[in-house]
C-alpha cells in the first residue's frame, strides 16, 4: 500500500461536493492539501471544515483559481511552486455541468463547459506534468463522468467534454508511463452534489452515491501499490444510473 503521509495534493473545485469530501478524506491520511476554486470565501470555509473534521493540524494552502481562464491556472501554479515546490498528486475535480437539450444550448454555455471540463483540466495537468516527469513520480487523477461512456439525454456538450478528457488522458497516460507518472480516470455516476437540481436530488437521493463514497474510492486508488497503474475505474450507484 502506498502511503499518503505528507504527500502534497492539489484538488481543484475543492470548496464543495466531491472535491471537499476528497479533501477531508485525504487530510485524515496526513496529506498536505492545496485547495482551489473560484471563490476565496468558499475556500476558507472549506479549509475550516477540513481542519475540524479531519483533525489534520496542517492547514491547507488556499489558492483561488478559475479553470476557465488559462492565466488564472498559471498564476495558481506559480503560487503553488513558490509555497510548496510542486505537487505529488493533482486531482482534476473542477468542472461545470449544464443539462438541457442540445438545440437549447447557447454558445456561451457550450464554451463555458468546454473551457472548464476539457481545456482547464488539460492545462492543470500540463502545468504539473514537467515537474512530475523530472521527479519521475506523480499522479494526475481526473474526476470524470459516466456521461463519457453512456448517452444521457440533455448532456450532449457535457458528455462531449468528458469524453474528450478521457481520450486525451488515454494518450497522455502512454506518454508518461516511462517517466513514473500515473494518469487515472474515475468515471463517476450519479452522486448527490449541486450539479443536480434540488428537485432531482430530492427525488433520487436514495439511489445516489454520496460525495464521501467517491472520496473513499479516491483514497483507495491512491493507496494502491506504486507498481500498479489503475488506469480507469467506473463508479456507479448500486442500483445503476439515474
Amino acid at each position: 500500500m502506498t502511503s499518503l503521509l505528507n504527500k502534497i495534493v492539489w484538488i481543484t473545485g475543492s470548496s464543495r461536493g466531491i472535491g471537499l469530501a476528497s479533501a477531508i478524506a485525504l487530510a485524515t491520511k496526513g496529506t498536505r492539501l492545496i485547495l482551489s476554486s473560484r471563490n476565496e470565501e468558499d475556500l476558507h470555509h472549506a479549509a475550516r471544515t477540513v481542519a475540524s473534521v479531519s483533525g489534520n493540524p496542517i492547514a491547507p494552502l488556499i489558492v483561488t483559481c478559475d479553470i476557465t481562464k488559462p492565466e488564472s491556472i498559471k498564476n495558481a501554479w506559480g503560487l503553488i511552486q513558490e509555497q510548496c515546490g510542486g505537487v505529488d498528486i493533482l486531482i482534476n475535480n473542477a468542472g461545470i455541468g449544464i443539462f438541457q437539450p442540445f438545440v437549447a444550448m447557447t454558445v456561451e454555455e457550450i464554451s463555458l463547459m468546454l473551457d472548464a471540463n476539457i481545456r482547464g483540466a488539460l492545462i492543470c495537468a500540463q502545468v504539473v506534468m514537467q515537474h512530475m516527469q523530472e521527479r519521475r513520480s506523480g499522479v494526475i487523477m481526473s474526476i470524470n463522468s459516466v456521461a463519457a461512456l453512456k448517452a444521457f439525454a440533455g448532456a450532449s456538450v457535457y458528455a462531449a467534454s468528458k469524453a474528450a478528457l478521457m481520450a486525451a488522458n488515454r494518450v497522455i497516460r502512454e506518454e508518461v508511463r516511462a517517466h513514473g507518472v500515473k494518469v487515472i480516470d474515475l468515471f463517476v455516476g450519479a452522486t448527490e452534489t449541486d450539479i443536480w437540481s434540488p428537485a432531482d436530488r430530492a427525488e433520487f437521493r436514495s439511489r445516489m452515491m454520496q460525495p464521501e463514497d467517491v472520496a473513499a474510492a479516491v483514497v483507495s486508488v491512491l493507496e494502491l501499490p506504486h507498481r500498479m497503474m489503475p488506469e480507469e475505474l467506473v463508479l456507479r450507484p448500486q442500483l445503476g444510473d439515474v
